[in-house]
């Protein structure tokens, strides 16, 4: 009986219901199961500071000299001007994201729902990296160590020799012994891992609704559930980001017409303060270091803004369009060591424009009429990042989600 209310009451504003985020909350005895699954396209650039794109892998394609390797201090003054090196890395990345998000929500009142949402990730960084060292100026030579390249007897280092030196360190005369002490990373490759990202707990509460217009808040809290990333592992990528927020927002839903309606949705996520160990480079841009602290991180604070038009075509059928714009504060990173830890928040400052298309079929009127067994919901979405800056991946997928009423 509570599911047949649903349905006589649902069905006005259908459009709305054909999305996650809008005013609606499930009448009081509800429940709905969702899962949706993300299936983004290999992901390979990103957005610079000043919103132009670049590679996602550009810090890591670099002059391998002393600002990278300091023990190749003492040989720059050798080589005026240009300073030594091993040559230039060669590196690509390819993020590659299969992610699945599973929700269960609950009518408490007519006005008042509550839900949880577990995202659960399988992602992929396929990493290529070798050593050019065809504008090298520096080796390694069995009796003298690392030297110029003019001295006989000198060859070029390898792209195994500079894994060596990011690892446990590089043995150059292979007595066992290391000559040139490493930074301590696991070894550059590709990664792969799956689990749990971090936990969404929300409540809504709907405190308006006439014929035109439906309004609701929300409340709730992201918990550090997810595996955060390894500060030893330069190509991994983590699950989580290892601190609490809590979660705030606003909907409207306005309904022009019985074809067309618009919504709004505001999001605020406040991320708390916490303790993470991180390595602490000396700049944004040069991530490799051996400085490595239990820190104390104020992760930006993050606001969002969709705005959505949806049109139904049918009792079953509808289409929407959204945009979303999204902007992140500044990380804020203190420490104890007298570290570079401004290098910890330079370009965290993120901002991220995205469009979404997307079509849904709905049972919920043939459930009411006695025609469809379960009233459910399937949509289908694409989704494009066309703008940003600082970091945001430049990327895209293809979404599908279902839900179920109960």
């Amino acid at each position: 009986m509570a599911v047949l209310l649903m349905a006589a009451w649902i069905l006005p504003w259908h459009v709305s219901t054909s999305r996650a985020e809008s005013a609606q909350v499930l009448p009081k005895g509800v429940s709905s199961a969702s899962a949706t699954y993300y299936h983004y396209f290999d992901i390979t650039e990103r957005y610079d500071p000043n919103g132009k794109v670049e590679d996602i892998d550009a810090n890591y394609n670099a002059n391998l000299n002393s600002t990278v390797f300091p023990a190749l201090a003492p040989l720059d003054p050798f080589f005026p001007g240009v300073g030594a090196s091993i040559g230039r890395s060669v590196v690509d990345f390819s993020f590659i994201y299969r992610w699945w998000e599973f929700g269960f929500n609950y009518g408490v009142t007519d006005r008042l729902s509550v839900g949880i949402n577990v995202p659960y990730n399988w992602t992929e960084n396929r990493v290529e990296a070798t050593l050019d060292t065809s504008t090298a100026n520096v080796g390694k030579n069995p009796a003298l160590g690392i030297v110029p390249l003019a001295v006989p007897g000198t060859v070029p280092l390898t792209t195994e020799d500079v894994q060596s030196l990011l690892g446990a360190g590089l043995d150059v005369n292979g007595d066992g012994t290391v000559d040139v002490p490493g930074f301590g990373y696991k070894r550059f490759e590709s990664f792969k891992g799956n689990g749990v990202g971090d936990i969404d707990l929300l409540a809504k509460y709907k405190f308006h609704e006439d014929s035109q217009w439906r309004l609701a808040f929300g409340a709730g809290a992201r918990l550090p559930t997810g595996e955060v990333d390894d500060p030893d592992d330069l190509t991994d990528l983590g699950f989580g980001d290892g601190q609490t927020d809590l979660l705030f927002r606003f909907f409207g839903d306005y309904r022009l017409s019985d074809k067309w309606s618009l919504n709004a949705t505001l999001r605020y996520d406040w991320q708390l303060e916490d303790h993470q160990t991180l390595r602490v480079p000396a700049s944004a841009n040069l991530p490799i270091t051996a400085n490595k602290e239990n820190v104390e991180r104020d992760l930006g604070d993050v606001f969002e803004t969709e705005l959505t038009g949806a049109y139904s075509f049918s009792r079953e059928w509808a289409g929407s369009l959204t945009y979303r714009y999204t902007t992140k504060g500044k990380d804020k990173v203190s420490g104890s060591m007298g570290l570079a830890y401004s290098a910890l928040e330079d370009e965290t400052d993120m901002k991220s424009h995205v469009g979404l298309v997307g079509v849904t079929y709905s049972t919920i009127g043939k459930f009411r009429d006695g025609q469809a067994r379960v009233p459910l919901l399937a949509g289908l979405s694409y989704r494009n990042r066309f703008a940003g800056e600082n970091n945001s991946t430049k990327s895209e997928f293809v979404s599908l989600t279902l839900s179920i009423f109960f």
